[in-house]
C-alpha cells in the first residue's frame, strides 16, 4: 500500500518532541536546584563566624554558581537523566541524581585544587553541603514536576493516545495495566481481523485494519503497542517503519520472529516484556544536534564557495541566456513532505521536465525527442547514462558535481540535511516497499552512502539497501566518514550521472 494511503496529516503525534520538551523542562529544574543549592550551602557556611579559608563575597560566587550550574547539567545527561519521560521508576532516577551530584562536586574541587588561579569554593565545607542539599533540591525540583505531570493526567491534560494491535487475554491486560487512572495513557482503539466492529473491555472500538482503526481518529496517535505475537512478519515491519517515520513511539511483545532493532529498549507493562522499537537512533537531541552541525557548516560553505557560485551561474547563463540559471525538482522529504531542491540548470530548457513544464516526465521527453531507446532505460534505473537533453556544461556540472551546489540552500532552509538518503521523487517511494517509511524518517542529504560508494554505478537495488543501512546504522562516525569521502568521491569522478 502507497504511502500517500496511509499517511493522514496531522494523525500522529511525534512523541520524541514531548520527550525533549520534558527533558528541557528537566535540565531547567536542575540548574534551578543547583543554583540555589549552591548559594543556599555559602549561606550557611556564612553563618558560622569562623571566616572563609578563600574570603569571596556572595555577589561572586552566585556568579560562579551560574557559571557551574548549566554545566552540572552535562553530568546529569551523560547519566541518561534526560532520556526518559516521567514514567521512569523515580528510586533509580534519584540514585542518578544522588551519583551525578557528588561527581559533579568532586570535578569543582579538584579543579579548586588543581588550578590555584581558580577559587571555587571559598571553605571546604561549601561543597559538602552543595552535595547534600543539592541533591535533594534536585530531586525535590523533579517529584514536583511529575506531581504536575501525573495531575494533568489525572485530568485528562496530555495524554498519550495508544493504539493496541491484538484483542485477546494479552491485549486485555495491557489495555487495563494502560488505562489505570495516573497513567497518562489512553487506549483509542484496537485492530484484531478477526473482530472486526466489536469492541475490547466493553468500550474500546476494533477495527479490521490499521488503516480503519486511524481514520476513524480525530485526536493524534502517539504510540501503538502490539500485544498479538502471531502479526504477519511483513505488517510488523511495514507498521514499525511507518511508526518510526512519524516519529511516535511502536512497542511489541516479543515473539517467534525475533524482530528487533539495534536500537531497541526492553520495558516492562505489568510485568510483560515490551520492546520500545527505534529503527534509527537519529532522532531527539541527536536530530537537533545533526541541524545545528548542517546548518553551521552550510553557512561556512556558502560564503566560502561564493566565486564558484558566480562562475558556474555565468556559464549555464552563457549557455542559454533566456532560459532560467536554477532548476527546481519535486522530491519527497522527511514524513513524506513534497520539497523542491534547487539545482543550477544542466538540460535544454525545452526538455527538462516538471509539474509546470511542457513535459511531466523524462519519459514523455524522450519519446518527444524520438528517442523511444531510452525509455526502457528510465523506466528501470529512473535516469539514463547518457541524457541527450543534458548540455555539455551541463555534463561538466554533473560530473563535478557542481550542479548541486545550491542544494546548500535547502539544506539552510531546512527541507535537506548536508548528509542522508537520497532525495527521490514520489514514483520511487513505491520500490522502497515495505522500508519505504523508513526513509521517510530522515531528511535526504545532499551527499550520503550512495555518492561514496559509486553514485549510478550502482544498482537501484543497491542505492535503497544503502539508504536503509544509513538510516539503521546512523552515528556521528558514520556521518564524518561519509563527508570524508565525498570530496574524493566527486574528484576520482566515480559515477558519473
Amino acid at each position: 500500500m502507497s504511502a500517500a494511503v496511509i499517511r493522514r496529516p496531522g494523525k500522529f503525534r511525534d512523541t520524541n518532541r514531548r520527550l525533549m520538551l520534558h527533558g528541557a523542562l528537566l535540565a531547567i529544574s536542575d540548574i534551578a536546584a543547583l543554583y540555589a543549592a549552591l548559594l543556599i550551602a555559602y549561606a550557611i557556611r556564612a553563618s558560622n563566624p569562623q571566616p572563609f579559608l578563600h574570603p569571596t563575597s556572595i555577589g561572586r560566587f552566585a556568579w560562579v554558581a551560574a557559571t557551574v550550574a548549566p554545566g552540572w547539567v552535562l553530568i546529569f545527561g551523560a547519566l541518561g537523566l534526560y532520556a526518559s519521560g516521567p514514567k521512569r521508576p523515580f528510586s533509580g532516577e534519584c540514585v542518578r541524581i544522588a551519583f551525578g551530584a557528588c561527581f559533579g562536586v568532586m570535578v569543582l574541587v579538584c579543579i579548586d585544587y588543581l588550578r590555584n588561579d581558580i577559587v571555587v569554593f571559598p571553605a571546604r565545607s561549601v561543597p559538602v553541603y552543595g552535595f547534600l542539599i543539592g541533591a535533594a533540591m534536585v530531586a525535590l525540583f523533579r517529584a514536583l514536576l511529575r506531581l504536575g505531570v501525573r495531575t494533568a493526567y489525572s485530568r485528562g491534560i496530555g495524554l498519550h493516545s495508544v493504539i493496541i494491535l491484538g484483542s485477546d487475554a494479552l491485549a486485555t491486560r495491557l489495555v487495563a495495566y494502560l488505562r489505570r487512572p495516573g497513567s497518562g495513557y489512553q487506549v483509542v482503539a484496537a485492530v484484531a481481523p478477526e473482530e472486526d466492529g466489536g469492541t475490547l473491555l466493553g468500550d474500546i472500538p476494533v477495527y479490521h485494519d490499521f488503516e480503519s482503526a486511524m481514520a476513524a481518529q480525530v485526536a493524534p496517535v502517539d504510540e501503538i503497542v502490539q500485544a498479538d505475537v502471531n502479526m504477519d512478519r511483513d505488517e510488523v515491519t511495514r507498521l514499525m517503519s511507518l511508526a518510526n517515520a512519524e516519529g511516535i513511539t511502536y512497542r511489541f511483545v516479543p515473539d517467534r520472529f525475533g524482530v528487533y532493532a539495534a536500537s531497541s529498549r526492553l520495558k516492562a507493562i505489568d510485568g510483560i516484556p515490551v520492546l520500545d522499537v527505534r529503527l534509527t537512533s537519529l532522532d531527539g537531541w541527536a536530530a537537533v544536534v545533526k541541524r545545528i552541525f548542517d546548518f553551521a557548516v552550510t553557512s561556512l560553505l556558502v560564503v566560502l564557495l561564493l566565486p564558484l557560485f558566480a562562475a558556474v551561474a555565468l556559464a549555464v547563463k552563457l549557455r542559454e541566456p533566456t532560459a532560467p540559471l536554477l532548476y527546481r525538482q519535486e522530491r519527497v522529504g522527511r514524513r513524506g513532505k513534497t520539497i523542491r531542491i534547487l539545482k543550477f540548470r544542466s538540460m535544454l530548457w525545452e526538455y527538462s521536465t516538471g509539474p509546470d513544464r511542457k513535459y511531466t516526465t523524462p519519459y514523455d521527453a524522450f519519446l518527444a525527442m524520438g528517442r523511444e531507446d531510452l525509455c526502457a532505460e528510465f523506466l528501470r534505473d529512473h535516469k539514463v547514462q547518457d541524457d541527450p537533453r543534458v548540455t555539455a556544461i551541463g555534463r561538466f556540472l554533473r560530473r563535478t558535481s557542481l550542479d548541486e551546489l545550491p542544494q546548500l540552500f535547502n539544506v539552510l532552509k531546512g527541507d535537506l540535511s548536508l548528509i542522508g538518503p537520497r532525495p527521490i521523487t514520489p514514483e520511487e517511494l513505491e520500490r522502497y516497499g515495505a522500508q519505504q517509511y523508513s526513509l521517510l524518517a530522515l531528511k535526504p542529504g545532499v551527499t550520503g552512502l550512495w555518492q561514496v560508494s559509486g553514485r549510478s554505478d550502482v544498482s537501484y537495488e543497491e542505492r535503497v539497501k544503502l539508504d536503509v543501512f544509513y538510516i539503521e546504522n546512523w552515528s556521528v562516525s558514520l556521518d564524518a566518514r561519509i563527508l570524508a569521502k565525498t570530496p574524493i568521491a566527486v574528484v576520482a569522478k566515480r559515477g558519473a550521472v
